[in-house]
Order: C-alpha cells, then structure tokens, then sequence
C-alpha cells in the first residue's frame, strides 16, 4: 500500500512537470517531435526531483520519531505523546497515520492506559499496513490485554494471529517475549514462558524497559509458584529504582505490598 501510493505520487510529480513543459512548447510554438521531446524530458526531470523529496522526506520523518522514540525511553512519555500528536495531525497517508498511531499507543501501554491503548490500536485498518506492522499490531493488542487482565481475549488474539505473530517474534524477539511468555503460562506450559523471559533478561540488545518488563513477570510468576522470592523482591526493589516507565514501577510495588501482608 504504502509502496503503491509513493510510486503513484513519483508518477504524478513526472506528468504534472511534463505537462508544463508541453505547455511552454506551444507557447513558443515548437515542432511536434520537439514537444515531445520536452514532454519526455519534463517527466523524468519529474521523477528525478520526486524520488529524492519523497526519501528525504521518510528520512526526516524517521529521525524525528527516533528522536521521540529515545526521549520516551528515558521517561519524558508525555512529551513523546504530545508531539506524536502534533505529527499526526498534518500526516494524510494511511500507511503513516496507522504507524504513527501504532507508535504513539505504546505511550499509553508504558503509562499503563491499556484500556485506552486498545481503543486505538483496534481502531486500525490492518489493510493500511504491512505484515511486520501487523504483527506489532496485534502483539501490541494482547499485550494490553493481558495487562489488563483480560487473559481469554488475549489468547484468543494469540491464536488467531498465531501464524503472523510467531514471524513477528523472529523479527522482534526483545518485544515479543514478553507476550509469548503471558501466553505461555496462560497456557500452563510454564518452562516455555520462563524461557521466552531468560532469553530478554540475557540479551544484549534489550532495552532497558524490555529487560524491566519481563524481569517483572519473571519475578511475579516465580513468587506465585512461591519460589526463589528472595532474589523476586531484590529484581523488584531494582526496578522501583530504576525504570522510567510507570506502570513498571507501579506493579512492582504492588507485587512487594502484597508479598508483604
């Protein structure tokens, strides 16, 4: 879609500028095959501006939600969120508006809004978007839920979309986890949920927030199973003072409380 919309742009950017080369070709009532000749060069001159402007343009784009993406990484969610907005209201492609908004609602699953993460997230035409965004998509949709403690509604998105999500893990195995792991225990196949969290706990690539994220759940299902609490509540007094994610920390100290009564 997002391809087919670009090529159609580049296609347009060649005609309009061959066109007004045709046009000054009769304004100075020039030969047909010179006209001609006008109009081809016009078209690829067209194309020729079009398709550096429109990768700049990505290019642009992308530097700046990376930039947004790293100011959320370091807690500042709010600021994140407020100028993923500001982008969103001047985006007219669908493929970007439903990226952007894919984006954005992780803002509100870090805040632990997954209600209202939700509201958007299943508000997106999944034929606005690729099969990776898809998979992001619908992980992001179980996450949420399971967080919300909505564990049927999320397996049930895990299976239905087992086959798209099980790709998305091997292109994301740092988000993914974390999922697969819910769903794994949901299932009662807890050495596969346990392995899915130690894989994220032991990677080097994880970001800190992953790292935190599936270090919690470990921690929380390892005192559920009332073992190793020890070393649960010394992962969990270390996130309280680390994270700069709410819910994370919040949950934490929800966990601790109610180890302690």
């Amino acid at each position: 879609m997002r391809a087919k919309k670009t090529i159609i742009h580049i296609l347009f950017w060649g005609i309009g500028l061959g066109f007004i080369m045709l046009i000054i070709g009769y304004g100075f009532h020039l030969s047909k095959s010179t006209m001609f000749m006008m109009l081809f060069i016009g078209y690829l001159m067209g194309i020729g501006l079009a398709i550096p402007y429109q990768i700049r343009k990505v290019h642009l784009l992308n530097h700046k939600i990376e930039g947004l993406l790293q100011k959320m990484y370091q807690g500042e969610i709010d600021t994140y969120m407020i100028e993923m907005d500001k982008i969103l209201e001047h985006t007219e492609n669908d493929y970007l508006k439903s990226i952007l908004r894919i984006n954005q609602c992780i803002g509100y699953t870090l805040k632990g809004e997954f209600a209202t993460s939700n509201d958007y997230l299943e508000k997106i035409d999944k034929h606005t978007i690729d099969k990776a965004s898809q998979a992001i998509l619908y992980h992001n949709i179980a996450l949420n839920c399971f967080w919300l403690g909505e564990e049927k509604k999320a397996c049930t998105i895990m299976e239905l979309h087992k086959e798209i999500l099980q790709k998305g893990l091997e292109l994301y195995p740092n988000r993914f986890s974390e999922t697969f792991a819910y769903w794994s225990f949901a299932k009662g196949q807890k050495e596969q949920g346990f392995t899915y969290l130690e894989h994220v706990m032991h990677s080097e690539t994880a970001k800190p927030f992953e790292k935190q994220a599936v270090i919690l759940l470990w921690a929380k299902q390892k005192i559920a199973e009332k073992k190793q609490i020890a070393e649960a509540k010394k992962m969990l007094q270390e996130i309280i003072a680390e994270t700069n994610m709410p819910y994370l920390k919040k949950e934490a100290q929800k966990i601790l409380e109610n180890i302690e009564v």
